[in-house]
């Protein structure tokens, strides 16, 4: 029989539910609409609105003052956020986009440890809606009607700016076709900045009425950035009448859900998620078409991979392999197991370079690889043999199975499609392994054994695993190299410049980009294989999306599209992450201040910058000589007149 106290009492919730997702997707979706942003820093907002209203609140008192000025404060960081960085990209691709966002969410997260701290904190309900109200069969909280009024109220009021005025006119102009709206002489960049603006503020509202009856700490924000991720993707990118009905259905999914079928609640939104970019990549109610300037990342200049024969490769291939003996025992095994922690780093990071790099294709979701490969050894280590050949076997196996049935799907995608379905493909198997505790032992992870190479050596051993890592780092970037110098990788180098002109030409790009895609599982699960070995331990928070963040962190940071440079840039990230965090608690923020200033000044990457160095240093060395050559030529031109 129905409890029909408990349905009503759960489309409410629902209702309330979704007017917060409304709030915080429909800001993201109008930024999306009008200037291809996917702004990974909306959800840091959302945080921030939070924190303004409760320290508005502690200040004067007044909970309605804060409900008003913290959105004011967040729209207008938002409008200096958009002024001062993400215009200087206007002529990049959306990697860049993704990239500095994710920078910027690094940063306002440590700016509000600094300055709230990162214990958890709440807003006060103020006394005029403490308590419930009768409503027929049930009783309900004041303030969670009064969230559904007030957000409902601005949701309204954002539709009709947009329906009726001319801002409204201009916005829905440039989601169309921005290039003529700029030919009418319409400032667009000055309009970006306002739709920037007022994403910020919506999102910023929903924090702000968020804050009285959910925790209020720094990572709040990444939990709803996900929400906002698949609320948007379902009802349509850039879709501001899909947001509407979007949030509201993924609001009653999780009420319900949460009840019936508490095991899958999450589960279904991100099934959800997938099924529509599957089905209707536009989303059930949009019609966003990617622009072929976005489809996928370029390069204006090519930087080879150097090649494992070159010396110097050999030179530092070489001193990294008398590093734990040459020592001396000076350098500790802590170190040793660092400089390990930056291979398999540096493996997950060439992983990913094979699809972004060498494709052009964004991927968000490798860390579906590292942790399927992570779990496939530990499961194996546990449950039947500790063998660390038949477990790099198994994971090797079941990524390149994943990573065909994840390719089989979504390589007619491409762009934000291509990206969210791969996001949406990760979180689906990190829902999964929170779902099935008996299996993964669920958020608390799970301990395996000591994995043995061969019977006798134990990997899990910091010299055994420095080695053994250091040689398969050697041994697949060989391999990649190759790869990308065979005829298969010339025609990948062809599909990410023109699709097009690749099919035009006979080739079937769909295939070869499967195939790298294969690769590219196959070298991230073997990552995950590695990192667990040495860890002997097993978590969700392999199959994370800040795992796939990481990655795409370290590919930027070394320099995409040359597979030596996502190598070194996973090893930096590991090495600054254990420099910093032994100084400061807020080590994150300085990732994000370097990652920000990576992407704005030197998008290539740091080998780039060696790059230059390097023709800096020849020039300087060629200028030399040819003053040389010009003075011993001057005599000789004289002796030659006198004769």
């Amino acid at each position: 029989m129905v409890n029909t106290t408990l349905v009503l009492t759960l489309v409410l919730n629902g209702i309330g539910l979704g007017v917060l997702y409304l709030l915080i997707a429909a800001g993201m979706s109008v930024i999306f609409g009008i200037t291809d942003i996917l702004n990974f820093a909306h959800g840091a907002l959302y945080m921030v609105g939070a924190y303004f209203a409760m320290t508005i609140i502690n200040t004067t008192g007044s909970f309605f003052l804060a409900l008003v000025l913290a959105p004011i404060f967040v729209g207008a960081l938002g409008m200096a956020i958009e002024r001062t960085t993400l215009r200087r990209l206007a002529d990049r691709g959306p990697l860049y986009y993704v990239l500095l966002t994710f920078g910027l969410m690094l940063i306002i997260q440590g700016v509000v440890e600094l300055i709230w701290g990162k214990g958890q904190q709440l807003i006060s309900t103020p006394a005029v809606l403490s308590g419930a109200v009768n409503l027929g069969p049930i009783i309900y909280p004041k303030y969670r009607l009064f969230t559904i009024f007030v957000g409902a109220a601005i949701a309204l009021a954002v539709w009709a700016g947009f329906r009726y005025t001319r801002f409204g006119l201009i916005v829905r102009a440039s989601a169309q076709d921005q290039r003529t709206v700029r030919v009418l002489g319409v400032d667009t960049a000055r309009y970006s900045t306002l739709v920037f603006g007022l994403g910020a503020f919506l999102a910023g509202a929903a924090g702000a009425l968020a804050g009285p009856f959910l925790n209020v700490n720094p990572s709040m924000g990444n939990s709803i950035l996900v929400i906002a991720f698949i609320v948007v993707t379902v009802g349509g990118l850039g879709s501001f009448g899909g947001s509407i009905a979007s949030a509201f259905l993924i609001g009653m999914i999780n009420v319900f859900g949460s009840v019936y079928l508490p095991q899958f609640s999450a589960f279904l939104t991100y099934f959800v998620m997938f099924a529509v970019l599957i089905v209707r990549p536009a989303g059930l109610f949009g019609t966003y078409e990617i622009r072929n300037e976005i489809a996928k990342i370029s390069f204006e200049e090519t930087i080879p991979p150097v090649k494992v024969t070159d010396r110097r490769v050999l030179g530092l291939f070489g001193v990294l392999l008398v590093l734990p003996a040459g020592t001396l025992g000076l350098f500790s095994k802590y170190w040793l197991g660092v400089l390990s922690l930056m291979f398999v780093w540096g493996l997950l990071a060439l992983s990913l370079d094979m699809v972004t790099g060498q494709i052009g294709l964004i991927s968000f979701g490798h860390a579906a690889f590292f942790g399927v490969g992570a779990y496939a050894i530990g499961l194996l280590a546990v449950h039947v043999t500790n063998s660390f050949v038949a477990g790099v076997v198994l994971a090797v196996v079941v990524t390149m199975a994943l990573a065909w049935v994840i390719g089989a799907l979504s390589m007619r995608l491409s762009g934000v499609y291509f990206a969210m379905i791969t996001f949406a493909s990760a979180q689906l198997l990190y829902q999964l392994s929170l779902s099935y505790p008996g299996l993964t032992s669920g958020s608390n992870g799970m301990g395996i054994p000591d994995v043995t190479l061969l019977g006798v050596l134990d990997v899990s051993n910091t010299t055994t695993f420095y080695y053994l890592a250091l040689v398969l780092l050697f041994a697949l970037y060989y391999g990649a190299v190759r790869i990308m110098d065979s005829p298969f990788g010339h025609v990948l180098t062809a599909i990410r410049e023109s699709e097009r002109r690749a099919s035009f030409l006979g080739y079937n790009p769909d295939k070869y980009k499967r195939r790298a895609f294969l690769a590219s599982g196959a070298i991230g699960g073997l990552a995950g294989a590695l990192f667990v070995t040495y860890q002997t331990f097993v978590s969700p928070n392999t199959l994370y999306w800040l795992v796939s963040g990481d990655a795409l962190f370290a590919m930027i940071l070394g320099g995409a599209g040359t597979l030596f440079g996502p190598i070194v840039g996973g090893a930096v990230l590991i090495g600054m992450e254990h420099v910093l965090s032994s100084y400061f608690t807020q080590w994150r923020m300085i990732l994000g201040i370097v990652l920000v200033i990576v992407v704005l000044f030197e998008p290539r990457g740091l080998v780039s910058l060696y790059r230059d160095a390097e023709r800096t240093f020849r020039r300087g060395v060629g200028g030399a000589e040819a003053d040389e050559n010009r003075g011993s030529a001057k005599p000789n031109s004289q002796t030659e007149e006198s004769e």
